[in-house]
């Protein structure tokens, strides 16, 4: 169960499914995908875990609302749901045996990968991504990353892990890694007053990138808007375009039907036409909006339960577990810039990491309460 353990972690966190349907072929693509989840059931039929309920409850409430209110964009509905249900069942049983130093390492590696792109690439835009296709994402892997290093023990492997994942998420230019980055740091002063040498790293890295980055591929806007929190300001570059504008356009259509939503992927954005003459219309960008605004105000106030409570959970187990905290916070802050919450299987493989981790920390409190007592 162990090697069947590493593959499963390596096609998930490596993004190995979507990966290779854009850069190798479609073909290949299908076959890491259902291999995943074919190798997740195996997994599940030889060590049964409880499935995550909550999650369950999440999916079940919000695609099957969704799809009745409107099924005009049903196509693919039925696989995204078997696949969502499959992996929040089935795929806690082997994320339960999943170690924090395993989700570092194998973190670490794909930030690799973005920092090769961002070396050996060129020609792509200048913000890059690595494994993880869209620089956004791959800087919540950045950040996700940078929080676990926090539970590394070994000093050398954490230190290396934390500039590694600073510059990998730095050459995403992503607002939102930028924002966690900083918050994150703060955060970890609680910590250790120590940490605060990391932030003065921060300051390090971004002052090299605006010194050497004429030498590479970088996003010169990007560059030149970061390249003012040196100045201790914010660049108009970094407030145009941004997710707040994005979510306006949506907020009438959720105060128009506010108990059931607008229906299955209203949210989600659409590409019409082919080839030259394609064109988009933009998602709303965050998972809250998306939830509310396709299946209504109640699988919101769920979802909020479900997320807020990882991170109160976070804050009450904080001096026992930092980590809790770090990751729950970043997570629920990455997810009010991205919609693709359903299909994003890491996403959803860090929620039951914690969903199960602090079953756990509930668990040992109630047992030490019962001693205690008795």
């Amino acid at each position: 169960m162990k090697y069947l353990k590493i593959i499963i972690l390596a096609l998930l966190f490596g993004n190995l499914p979507s990966f290779s349907l854009v850069h190798v072929d479609a073909t290949t693509g299908a076959v890491l995908s259902y291999g995943l989840f074919l190798l997740l059931i195996i997994y599940f039929f030889n060590k049964k875990e409880t499935p995550i309920v909550p999650l369950v409850t999440l999916g079940l409430l919000y695609f099957l609302i969704s799809i009745v209110v409107d099924s005009q964009n049903s196509e693919g509905f039925i696989t995204t749901f078997i696949k969502y249900l499959i992996f929040v069942i089935m795929g806690a049983s082997a994320i339960k045996d999943v170690t924090k130093n395993e989700i570092f390492y194998f973190l670490f590696l794909g930030a690799l990968s973005i920092i090769y792109e961002s070396i050996f690439v060129i020609d792509i835009g200048g913000r890059y991504s690595g494994l993880y296709l869209n620089p956004n994402f791959a800087g919540c892997i950045c950040i996700l990353g940078y929080c676990f290093s926090f539970s590394i023990s070994n000093k050398k492997s954490r230190i290396i892990g934390q500039i590694l994942f600073s510059f990998a998420g730095f050459v995403t230019f992503s607002r939102t890694f930028l924002l966690l980055w900083v918050l994150v740091n703060i955060l970890s002063l609680s910590i250790s007053y120590k940490n605060s040498y990391k932030i003065i790293l921060g300051l390090l890295l971004i002052s090299l990138f605006v010194s050497f980055g004429n030498k590479f591929d970088f996003n010169t806007k990007r560059l030149e808007a970061f390249a003012t929190i040196l100045d201790g300001k914010i660049s108009q570059d970094l407030a145009e375009n941004s997710r707040t504008e994005t979510w306006a356009k949506y907020y009438d259509r959720i105060i128009n039907n506010p108990f059931f939503g607008n229906g299955y992927l209203s949210f989600s954005g659409k590409t019409y036409g082919e080839d030259d003459k394609a064109y988009g219309i933009e998602g709303v960008h965050n998972t809250p909006l998306l939830i509310i605004g396709e299946s209504g105000i109640f699988v919101f106030l769920y979802f909020l339960w479900i997320y807020g409570g990882f991170v109160v959970s976070g804050i009450h187990y904080f001096k026992e577990d930092h980590t809790l905290l770090l990751v729950s916070f970043s997570l629920f802050i990455y997810m009010l810039t991205t919609h693709n919450f359903f299909n994003n299987y890491i996403l959803l493989t860090i929620s039951i990491w914690l969903y199960q981790q602090i079953q756990m920390k509930k668990s040992e409190e109630f047992r030490a309460l019962e001693s205690v007592t008795y």
